[in-house]
């Protein structure tokens, strides 16, 4: 009887050891093959994308930048908030030129020259009349296609469609809230901003150069103004003075016609080494020559060829 205990407990442990054995040599459980498989997934290498290497970080940066004007709004120091209009340039931290608009009209007289100096394909779609050259860009002179500057206009308070009165101390204030303003917008080079106005806007460019400088140290590098005529209680020729009193004397230029009896006093009179004027006699100008009356085709020297000039020598 234990004999035969013996040998059924010899086959069991047979048994058992056939058992074990097979056991070993079946395939491990699908679950455990579908964690190598990830495991050997991730240790493959992933392969970067393909760049090109000829575009600049400073090129990828201005390809993201919108050429569509930028609407906004600001306020003055009396409290008085004015609309304004942002163009940016087609690479990041280019020149800032302010425009600065006369009393008949507003920021929109700046509309195509603005969309003129961005150079970005933009404008064309102004309503111009005999009138208004200066809403005509199919005669403006052509710009080096890899120059494009950042542009902000504004309008003065009271000016929309034209200022209603003449506010010529308030005007300084607008000056002052508009420059201090363009000074923080993204994308612009803060050490080279240049004054761009006609007639009241004129005297701005001067004034608000005069004013940036001394808030931001030589930031604003220099002012181009059509037919200035001491409009904002601010003497233009000492603002000249003081500009070309400067370590680094501010180029100012001035534009204006003989007949402009008021701005022919004010620019012939000027003789400082920083200031640069240009006359027009009556027979070649439009109208009465003044402001953005100086903006018209056919007459020698171009005043938008002037302002060519004077941006590549001031940025």
């Amino acid at each position: 009887m234990i004999k035969k205990n013996m040998r059924v407990i010899v086959l069991f442990l047979i048994i058992a050891g056939l058992m074990f054995l097979a056991a070993c040599g079946e395939a491990p459980p699908a679950e455990t093959n579908e964690e190598n498989q990830k495991s050997s997934e991730e240790k493959v290498p992933e392969i970067a994308p393909e760049t090109d290497e000829s575009v600049s970080p400073v090129e990828e940066a201005a390809a993201a930048l919108s050429s569509e004007p930028q609407k906004m709004k600001f306020t003055t120091s009396d409290g008085i908030e004015l609309n304004g209009v942002y163009y940016p340039a087609g690479s990041i931290s280019a020149p800032l030129v302010i425009l600065m608009h006369w009393a008949p009209g507003d920021q929109n007289d700046w509309v195509e020259i603005a969309y003129w100096l961005q150079n970005r394909g933009m404008g064309g779609n102004s309503k111009s009349t005999e009138n208004t050259p200066w809403l005509d860009s199919s005669w403006f002179p052509d710009i080096d296609p890899e120059k494009s500057y950042n542009v902000f206009s504004f309008t003065f308070r009271n000016c929309e469609n034209g200022c209603k009165s003449f506010e010529r101390d308030k005007w300084y204030v607008d000056v002052q809230a508009a420059v201090e303003y363009a000074y923080e917008l993204d994308g612009i080079d803060k050490d080279n901003i240049i004054m761009i106005g006609a007639s009241i806007g004129s005297d701005g460019a001067a004034d608000g150069c005069v004013y940036l400088n001394q808030v931001h140290t030589e930031s604003c590098k220099g002012a181009l103004s059509f037919s200035p005529g001491n409009y904002l209680m601010v003497n233009f020729g000492e603002m000249v003075k003081e500009l070309g009193t400067a370590s680094n004397p501010v180029p100012v230029w001035c534009l204006y016609a003989e007949s402009d009896l008021e701005s022919a006093g004010v620019c012939g009179n000027i003789t400082e080494n920083n200031y640069t004027p240009y006359s027009y006699s009556s027979d070649v100008i439009f109208s009465n020559g003044h402001g953005m009356n100086l903006i018209t085709p056919n007459v020698d020297p171009d005043p938008l060829g002037l302002m060519l000039e004077f941006l590549a020598l001031v940025s």
